[in-house]
């Protein structure tokens, strides 16, 4: 949106199709998905030794976003790099204080896909 006024048409057009499909799928499965996929990245970020992931394991008192530090190497840097293997990763916003790399498996993620990033964590050195 822009102060003009202008409306991101889009995705208001994409939000009728998206929730047909979720409710298709069922809430229970598309959170028991997530939960799977971020329970997978959390696991394989928590197995190196150059990682130190700040969300917590526990599904009850997570949700579907991974923060995380890589020894000596900037968020900015982790992002941009992890970026470079085609792998989208995220910085936390600065009102929060303290900034983290992220990463967010969702619905269309592949099991696969969470092994490509954490191979891609994993290279960062």
């Amino acid at each position: 949106m822009t102060p003009g006024g202008f409306h991101s048409f889009e995705y208001r057009w994409a939000l009728e199709p998206a929730f047909r499909f979720h409710l298709a799928i069922g809430k229970a499965r598309v959170a028991r998905r997530i939960r799977d996929l971020n329970d997978q990245c959390k696991r394989g970020l928590l197995q190196m030794p150059h990682v130190r992931l700040h969300t917590p394991l526990s599904g009850d008192v997570s949700a579907g976003i991974i923060c995380f530090e890589v020894d000596g190497v900037a968020p900015g840097q982790v992002v941009e790099r992890l970026k470079q293997r085609k792998v989208i990763a995220s910085v936390t916003p600065r009102s929060y204080g303290v900034n983290y790399a992220r990463l967010s498996p969702s619905l269309l993620t592949s099991p696969a896909d969470v092994e490509a990033a954490l191979r891609a964590v994993r290279e960062i050195v």
